[in-house]
């Protein structure tokens, strides 16, 4: 008796079925511990006591946004001082990422003016130039930039 095509495809897609089904059960299984796990640590992560991204002494302390910009205005102003480096502007801007920013022009010689922004980066608290151009003016050069910096 000769069996139809159909039928021994039938019969060896049962075998290979059978033959594959604890694979198959082994891999749900998997599914579901991962599943599991990836619950407990999400459930772990809404418990969770948020961490601060910047060790301490290194963010502005101030109490709000608006507080850290004005600090960071403040130090500027300082350092530029300091320097012989006129500030034309430093006034704060808004940031999505709830970091105090600001607008910065500062004028000067070319040495004082690269040296304020070394100081600026180099020195705690933590402020980073986020743009920023450089451009001659006359016998000086004038920067202008975004500098943000994290605060607590």
């Amino acid at each position: 008796m000769k069996l139809p095509p159909l039928a021994w495809g039938a019969a060896l897609g049962m075998a290979a079925a059978i033959l594959l089904a604890p694979f198959g059960r082994d891999a749900i299984g998997d599914l579901t511990a991962a599943r599991a796990e990836r619950d407990r640590l999400a459930a772990a992560m809404k418990t969770a006591v948020p961490r601060s991204v910047v060790e301490d002494g290194l963010a502005m302390p101030a109490a709000d946004r608006d507080a850290a910009s004005r600090l960071l205005a403040a130090r500027i102003r300082l350092l530029a001082g300091r320097g012989a480096v006129l500030v034309e502007d430093a006034a704060p801007t808004t940031d999505p990422a709830g970091l105090a920013r600001i607008r910065v022009r500062l004028s000067g010689s070319e040495d004082a003016v690269i040296a304020l922004a070394d100081t600026i980066e180099r020195t705690p608290p933590l402020a980073r130039f986020a743009q920023w151009r450089i451009e001659a003016s006359g016998s000086a050069v004038r920067l202008q930039g975004e500098l943000v910096a994290p605060w607590r």
